[in-house]
């Protein structure tokens, strides 16, 4: 998968055979959001402020947990073989503040 061309005929087919979706989120991260996952056993809906961020994911096989955190720690995989892991300089104080989490029961 190095090789440009290679990736490109190649890498939707292994997406969609290992049920891989990705996308960027492209928000201020020093402002307040909500984030909505919608998770039904069809598929998986991804939202942030109202506004869908992916759509038609995979869905997940339960059952999950849901775990929240912040850390300076960082992993990069890609298909072309890039492999790389270590920590972030954090030249401040770091937090993270939540002001509700609600988790409902789906039917559909």
């Amino acid at each position: 998968m190095n090789l440009r061309p290679l990736y490109s005929a190649l890498w939707p087919y292994f997406q969609q055979a290992l049920h891989i979706r990705e996308s960027l989120i492209n928000v201020e991260m020093t402002r307040w959001h909500t984030y909505t996952l919608y998770w039904a056993p069809e598929k998986a809906v991804f939202s942030v402020d109202g506004e869908c961020v992916l759509e038609n994911a995979p869905s997940p096989r339960g059952p999950l947990g849901f775990v929240m955190w912040l850390d300076n720690q960082y992993m990069v995989v890609t298909p072309q073989g890039c492999f790389k892991w270590g920590l972030l300089d954090v030249p401040g104080h770091q937090w993270m503040e939540v002001e509700q989490i609600t988790i409902e029961r789906c039917s559909s």
